[in-house]
């Protein structure tokens, strides 16, 4: 708590004295207290709130590119763009995942291999995001290094089963499981439309709460995503 009484009466005993600096400290205290009074100022919840307010977010793909408001069978979006042009970083973070190499075989389609090259990002926010069919990633992306949103991260593809589509980045957001190679997860279970068009016209648009609010209903479990019985 901001000891307001004290700075008080440092102000009362400045004035008294006709101290020159009496009213910059007025100033400062006014905004303090002004400070201590906005929302999550609490000690416990003052580090996440001020990362959260710092977080700026940009759309993931520079240059001009076209999307749906729907994707087919789970919520995620096919952002269409020239090959080769830049993805970036939407938001500051650290990466999570990466894959340099397309293990997709048409013969045996496994949809963990789907994606080709991609590229995961856990933002500062604790969203995860994703991007796949990328025809290839930057040099310093790799896992555990940290990004700035806007940081180039690699360059727009059809690796995976985009082979025979034009050149896009699928792009998906979910919540950090703990569970390592959980795609029916990282490939998207909330819609990102509405913050990536948020995002394109300089807005930004969080998912967090959205985000955290289907983790909290369904959990990382398989099931969930994709049914029971699944294996």
């Amino acid at each position: 708590m901001v000891p307001t009484r004290r700075l008080m009466r440092l102000i009362g005993g400045a004035s008294q004295l006709g101290d020159p600096l009496a009213p910059c400290v007025r100033a400062v205290v006014c905004a303090v207290v002004v400070l201590s009074l906005l929302p999550g100022s609490g000690a416990a919840g003052a580090g996440e709130a001020a990362a959260v307010r710092a977080v700026d977010r940009v759309f993931p793909v520079r240059g001009s590119a076209d999307y749906g408001s729907a994707h087919h069978d789970y919520p995620a979006t096919d952002i269409f763009a020239g090959c080769g042009q830049p993805v970036v970083a939407p938001v500051r973070g650290t990466v999570l995942e990466v894959s340099r190499r397309d293990r997709w075989d048409a013969e045996t389609d496994r949809p963990k291999d789907r994606g080709g090259k991609f590229v995961s990002i856990l933002g500062v926010d604790r969203v995860r995001y994703y991007g796949s069919h990328l025809r290839s990633l930057a040099r310093g992306a790799h896992r555990g290094a940290h990004v700035s949103a806007g940081e180039m991260i690699g360059r727009v593809g059809r690796t995976g089963n985009a082979r025979s589509t034009p050149c896009h980045l699928h792009f998906g957001l979910s919540p950090r499981c703990h569970e390592a190679g959980d795609w029916w997860i990282r490939r998207g279970v909330v819609s990102p439309y509405r913050y990536l068009r948020s995002w394109q016209g300089g807005g930004d648009r969080s998912p967090r709460h959205v985000v955290r609010a289907w983790r909290r209903d369904h959990g990382c479990q398989r099931s969930a995503v994709l049914g029971r019985g699944t294996t």
